[in-house]
């Protein structure tokens, strides 16, 4: 097994002047209080997580402590430390030496998603690209938070909004339900998108061209059968050749310079409208406070200027664009207008023939009026030539596209259905084991059906099924899944004051279920029903209210990890 393992906290508070430290067993961990809550149980376990990244919700009173906490853990027997003050990242390797980041994306989040071997890529909101997302994304099945978890799977942090619908990839990838060979075709799929975007504009940019064309026959006045004017051409091929293919190309080029021109036109009205709706959310950024509840799920997200920043770069962005949009469309009319005086050079030439091939017949017929519509029939050929060798190579893309999530879904085929076999197998033993029987099963048969588990039975047995739910989800990540297992937290199993006897089958089915050598952290009140645990864990009682930290280890805690907190990319 891939295991992970806590092995020590460390919380510093210049603020406050506190402090405290914490050793970790590998592998069962109490984190009890005898009478009171508020003790800085849940504030314990909140700060592993945040070290790498993740926003559990944390109170005003801990913030405005502005803590730096260092983790050590090991991954796979090698020993590593991360820190974090602030949205500043410090990671220390097996062999000593440091990196330091300064934010969650990017760079950091595929330092440690690699380090856990976590594969899964998840795309960008209205983007055909895929990224590595933050840790909190890897460390989700693997905390049970005291106020959201119990009630809603897979929402044990805050700010996972950011990418669309990242469950329906999240929890099949953890569960051992699709790997990285799933997101290696998904890359392919993005690229395909890509593709089949920049194809359609220039499809889009050839219908302009024939636009342009046809408007400029109209306007001609002039009205010539296709036969009679192959007649013509062949006739007057030898005379004026090369004003003809002056004239050809000069068109051709004025075709295409105008489309380019409409199509930088019409991108800079969708920039600018872009630009109206990010200083319109900024704006309305600033009337609100800096937490806002979500009305619908009662999430709290962070809306502090440091945030709202984002919305400068986006505005910034923004004006970049329009800006760059603006210097090119300065730059095509001055090449239209260069082509223009050439192309008219060309057709003062091609008057002086005028009278040699008029029609006394027709009197809008012309020399220039004849090479005009030769010369549009040309280029509209050769335009339409070139839109076509786009529709097929466009056609062949979606079919390479459709090909390609046809070999994702099949290749993920025997996978799913043993996961979802092995979860059909797990959870219902485990309802048993904690006596849930009121939760109907009909309707969970896979990792994905987890907003139907705490819909069944009432508060207490819900809670239960709960357990069993993360257990299952637990279970399937040690036998199936690919990536580093992570040590499980649970912040106070006892939810709604479960029955004794309920108390007691929660206590049997961490011991008994959980995989070997996994490393488990539960917090909780003390009780006699803890006793089978107790014998097996290292406890760390807390009893102070509201001060999980305190003066007396201060000035050594602050001696030795100060330092830490001073290295620049440099030392890296």
């Amino acid at each position: 097994m891939k295991g992970m393992y806590f092995n020590r906290l460390t919380i510093l508070s210049k603020t406050a002047k506190k402090a405290a430290q914490f050793d970790f067993s590998k592998s069962y961990n109490l984190i009890l209080s005898k009478q009171k809550n508020s003790v800085g149980k849940s504030s314990l376990v909140k700060n592993i997580f945040w070290c790498f990244g993740c926003e559990p919700q944390f109170d005003d009173n801990w913030k405005s402590l502005d803590c730096r906490v260092i983790l050590d853990f090991e991954v796979k027997g090698k020993p590593y430390q991360i820190a974090r003050h602030g949205n500043r990242f410090i990671l220390k390797n097996h062999e000593g030496k440091y990196k330091v980041f300064t934010a969650t994306g990017g760079d950091f989040s595929v330092e440690i998603m690699a380090l856990l071997e976590f594969d899964a890529l998840l795309a960008i909101r209205d983007k055909d690209e895929v990224v590595t997302p933050p840790p909190a994304y890897y460390f989700l099945p693997f905390y049970i938070d005291q106020k959201q978890s119990w009630a809603n799977a897979w929402s044990s942090f805050n700010n996972l909004g950011q990418f669309p619908s990242w469950k329906k990839t999240i929890i099949p990838y953890h569960t051992g339900m699709i790997g990285k060979e799933y997101f290696d075709k998904t890359k392919e799929i993005c690229s395909k998108k890509v593709e089949m975007s920049e194809t359609n504009k220039e499809i889009d940019r050839f219908d302009t061209a024939i636009s342009v064309v046809g408007e400029f026959s109209a306007n001609s006045g002039i009205v010539i059968e296709e036969v009679e004017l192959d007649e013509i051409e062949e006739e007057i091929s030898i005379d004026i050749m090369d004003l003809h293919f002056q004239q050809e190309i000069l068109f051709e080029e004025l075709a295409n310079l105008r489309a380019e021109k409409a199509h930088v036109e019409s991108q800079i009205v969708i920039a600018k409208q872009s630009l109206e709706d990010v200083v319109a959310d900024y704006e309305f950024a600033e009337c609100l406070d800096e937490d806002i509840e979500c009305p619908t799920c009662g999430v709290v997200h962070d809306n502090s200027i440091v945030n709202r920043f984002s919305l400068f770069q986006d505005r910034n962005q923004a004006e970049d664009i329009i800006r760059r949009f603006q210097s090119d469309l300065v730059h095509l009319e001055e090449n239209i207008l260069a082509k223009d005086s050439a192309f008219k050079s060309v057709r003062e030439k091609i008057d002086k023939l005028d009278e040699k091939y008029s029609s006394e017949q027709d009197t809008n017929r012309s020399l220039s009026s004849v090479l005009d519509a030769i010369s549009s029939k040309s280029v509209r050929k050769k335009v339409e030539a070139n839109r076509s060798l786009k529709i097929e190579s466009l056609h062949q893309l979606d079919v390479d596209e459709k090909l390609l999530v046809k070999d994702r879904t099949a290749a993920s085929k025997e996978s799913r259905k043993l996961v979802k076999e092995a979860f059909q197998e797990y959870f219902p033993r485990y309802l048993s084991k904690l006596k849930a029987f009121g939760v109907n099963t009909s309707s969970i048969k896979s990792p994905e059906n987890h907003t139907k588990v705490a819909e069944s039975g009432g508060a207490a047995e819900s809670t239960r099924a709960m357990l069993a739910y993360y257990f299952t989800v637990y279970n399937l990540i040690h036998k199936f899944g690919n990536h580093v297992l992570s040590p499980l937290v649970i912040d106070t199993p006892n939810q709604h004051e479960q029955a004794a006897k309920h108390y007691e089958s929660i206590v049997s089915l961490l011991i008994d279920e959980l995989p070997e050598q996994s490393q488990l952290f539960v917090c909780g009140m003390d009780s006699q029903k803890l006793d089978r645990l107790k014998a097996k864990a290292k406890t760390i009682y807390l009893d102070v209210e509201h001060s999980l930290l305190n003066n007396e280890e201060f000035e050594e805690i602050d001696f030795e990890y100060s330092g830490l907190f001073e290295k620049e990319e440099k030392d890296v």
